[in-house]
């Protein structure tokens, strides 16, 4: 049995955005979920790209952006990953921001 979580503590798990709703459903509601990436515009045919929007659905109320994985593996820069956080923040995301 897990013991009581600090109040004045935030835990914040990040998953794989199809696992989020499952998580949700398994975790004390105390413990806050994010999205390991999202894109920097609300609409579009951006296929495979998940949305701020899309994690709120999920119950997400984190993201993170800017993982160094992201970095390397797509070439994201400091400026797309900018305009990732600053639409994130605009709908409502709380932003976890990986520096490099």
């Amino acid at each position: 049995s897990a013991g009581p979580l600090d109040p004045n503590t935030e835990v914040v798990i990040a998953c794989p955005a199809p696992y989020i709703i499952f998580a949700r459903d398994l975790l004390p509601t105390e413990v806050t979920l994010a999205g390991q990436n999202s894109y920097k515009v609300a609409k579009g045919a951006f296929t495979g790209e998940i949305s701020p929007a899309m994690l709120k659905d999920c119950h997400a109320s984190w993201v993170i952006l800017g993982h160094s994985e992201r970095r390397q593996l797509f070439n994201e820069s400091d400026e797309l990953i900018g305009e990732k956080c600053a639409h994130a923040l605009a709908e409502g995301l709380k932003v976890i921001v990986c520096i490099s």
